[in-house]
């Protein structure tokens, strides 16, 4: 009876804790769609590698990553294709590993 009393305990801890986690990469991505929007790309753009690197099974890292691919589009735009390149050759080490 105590065995599955702990095991229901644990159970629940670990769920808490996914829904924990979940909340917390929600509330990093709007961060680094807040930092874009006002023009710090460095900052926004280290979240979305964050998320992306670090996180790379969630929904927030799939629209991380497809905010980088936009971003990468962008610089190639722009001409900063330098950049451009980076960001995209990262993106497909990303896929490479997986």
């Amino acid at each position: 009876m105590q065995i599955q009393r702990s095991a229901s305990q644990g159970a629940l801890f670990q769920e808490h804790q996914s829904e924990v986690i979940l909340r917390s990469l929600d509330h990093l991505l709007a961060m680094a769609q807040h930092y874009r929007k006002e023009g710090n790309l460095r900052q926004a753009m280290d979240i979305y590698w964050m998320l992306s690197d670090d996180h790379s099974e969630t929904a927030q890292a799939q629209s991380a990553q497809d905010i980088l691919l936009e971003l990468a589009r962008i610089y190639e735009h722009d001409g900063a294709r330098h950049q451009a390149r980076a960001v995209y050759e990262r993106l497909v080490s990303i896929s490479d590993s997986m």
